[in-house]
């Protein structure tokens, strides 16, 4: 794979150019590098100002972003018992971000927020009963002789 040409070399052209010193394509075969680099580095100076070469970031951009988790924070200190559907419209209506429930759930986890519910009364003294309660089972029953 080929390596990217230095930041050095980078600057000089763009310092030439900036100096006047020739056109794009002059400029091209006076640093022996091809037109379009020229024009490639033209380019992203005027769109971010910087001479220096722009760090690639493969991959999908997360959506939810710092300011995003602040205001989701923000919202629960606010209303503790927020549901998941309704922080989704919260930020469907203020944010205009559409996430599903899925992801918010995945990304409160992440930001340390759970969801769990937390019992404001004692629980219940009812004794909770074990096995199906049947007297025999649907085997015994088939053996057993009919009543007519």
């Amino acid at each position: 794979m080929a390596k990217p040409y230095s930041d050095d070399l980078r600057c000089r052209i763009l310092e030439a150019y900036q100096r006047g010193e020739g056109t794009e394509p002059e400029l091209a075969r006076r640093f022996r590098v091809s037109l379009g680099y020229v024009q490639k580095i033209r380019r992203q100076q005027r769109r971010t100002g910087k001479m220096e070469r722009i760090p690639h970031r493969p991959g999908r951009k997360p959506k939810f972003t710092e300011t995003i988790r602040d205001r989701l924070r923000g919202w629960l200190q606010q209303q503790p018992d927020l549901t998941l559907a309704e922080l989704q419209e919260k930020l469907r209506q203020e944010k205009q971000l559409r996430v599903s429930v899925p992801s918010l759930w995945v990304v409160l986890g992440k930001i340390g927020l759970r969801l769990k519910k937390s019992r404001s009364m004692p629980g219940s003294e009812t004794p909770k009963s074990i096995g199906s309660g049947a007297k025999h089972s649907w085997k015994d029953s088939a053996q057993s002789p009919r009543r007519s």
